[in-house]
């Protein structure tokens, strides 16, 4: 895999920290080279927390704006707030029903920027647990080939980081591949 950015953002308490250990682990583990730098906002009453992924490749830290090839977000308006890093040509995922504002589609349009989306919170509460979300996103989003990690290893990496919750971690991966492999063959 040549270098993979990627950034990851969402509100204090929606997972994002859990996110990207999720997949910088799990990069790791296939032998990559992985930086990660978060920026917490005010994390405990809901503000922004943004993670730099970089997978492969370059040894900065930083995702510079313009350059991210995926954009992963917890929610719709994190998802514009940092639209700014994302390369034209990148793709978006994000935990929304219905994608992103209307008034960003001709900007997403022009940049040939695709948005990927599912509604992992209501998901995850179907499940009972909204805490699990961030594991169904990334679930959804490995279904995709822009991002190139295996589901097998992702799974091998929640039993790993998370044993106490194994079982419902893993079904919420499961539920966003499923997702993300009926909207990918459409």
């Amino acid at each position: 895999m040549t270098e993979l950015k990627v950034i990851l953002a969402g509100l204090g308490g929606q997972g994002v920290v859990f996110f990207t250990r999720l997949l910088s682990q799990t990069a790791m583990e296939l032998g990559h080279s992985v930086m990660v730098s978060e920026t917490h906002g005010m994390s405990q009453r809901g503000g922004s927390v943004i993670s730099h992924l970089k997978i492969g490749g370059s040894e900065a830290p930083l995702v510079r704006r313009g350059t991210a090839d995926i954009l992963l977000a917890m929610e719709p308006d994190e998802a514009v707030r940092n639209l700014p890093f994302l390369r034209p040509g990148g793709t978006i995922f994000v935990n929304s029903e219905n994608g992103l504002r209307p008034e960003v589609a001709e900007h997403l349009e022009r940049l040939e920027i695709q948005v990927h989306s599912l509604p992992a919170s209501q998901m995850a509460m179907e499940l009972g647990v909204a805490a699990i979300a961030n594991v169904i996103l990334t679930g959804f989003a490995v279904a995709y080939p822009a991002l190139p990690l295996p589901i097998e290893t992702l799974r091998e990496t929640v039993k790993a980081i998370a044993p106490r919750g194994r079982e419902l971690n893993l079904q919420a991966l499961e539920i966003g591949f499923q997702a993300g492999r009926s909207t990918n063959d459409e």
